[in-house]
C-alpha cells in the first residue's frame, strides 16, 4: 500500500513538472522579443517622454529618408473624458496636413461631431497655434455648437502638438 501511494506521488510530480515545462515554454515561444508593456518601436519614433499631453510624435519620411512632415499623437480633456487625436503637420512644424480623431468619449449629437468628416475637413491648411472663431483667418476654428468644452480640448491637443513638434524641429 505505501509503495503504491508513493507511485501515486512521483507520477504526479512528473505530470506537475511536464506541465509546467509546456506552459512556459509555451509562453517563451509567445514573446515578441519585448518586455510587457513596451510598445512597438516606431520609425521616426520621437521621445516624448516629460512632455503632458504627448503620448507618440515620430517624422514622416519619403523613400530616400527626407522629412515630408511630423505626426503628433496628443491628447486633453473634453466634456465626456480624454480627446485623443494625431495632427499631422507639413515640414514647417507649423501647417496642419491633418487632423485625425483616435478616441473620444463625446456625446452622440453634441461633441462627438469633432470624429465626422465635414468638422475635421477644416484643419488641412490651418497654421498652429489654432483658436476657436469664425475660420475667418488661417488659425481660426469652427466650435461645435453645444461642445465649448470639447472644442476647447480640440483647440488645446492641436496647440500642445504645435507646441511640442515646433520646439523639436527648430533644433
Amino acid at each position: 500500500m505505501k509503495d503504491n501511494r508513493l507511485k501515486g506521488i512521483i507520477a504526479l510530480a512528473v505530470v506537475t513538472v511536464l506541465a509546467f515545462g509546456v506552459v512556459y515554454g509555451t509562453s517563451l515561444l509567445g514573446k515578441d522579443g519585448k518586455a510587457d508593456g513596451q510598445d512597438e518601436i516606431v520609425e521616426g519614433a520621437i521621445d516624448v517622454t516629460g512632455y503632458d499631453g504627448i503620448s507618440a510624435a515620430r517624422e514622416i519620411t519619403d523613400d530616400a529618408g527626407t522629412i515630408t512632415g511630423y505626426a503628433v499623437t496628443t491628447a486633453a480633456r473634453g466634456f465626456a473624458g480624454n480627446i485623443t487625436l494625431e495632427v499631422t503637420f507639413e515640414t514647417d512644424a507649423t501647417t496642419i496636413s491633418s487632423l485625425s480623431v483616435i478616441s473620444h468619449s463625446e456625446t452622440e449629437g453634441y461633441g462627438a461631431v469633432i470624429a465626422t468628416d465635414e468638422y475635421l475637413s477644416q484643419f488641412p491648411g490651418k497654421t498652429a497655434p489654432v483658436a476657436l472663431g469664425d475660420a475667418g483667418n488661417d488659425s481660426e476654428i469652427d466650435a461645435v455648437s453645444g461642445a465649448t468644452m470639447t472644442s476647447n480640448a480640440v483647440v488645446k491637443a492641436i496647440n500642445q502638438a504645435y507646441d511640442f513638434i515646433s520646439a523639436y524641429a527648430a533644433q
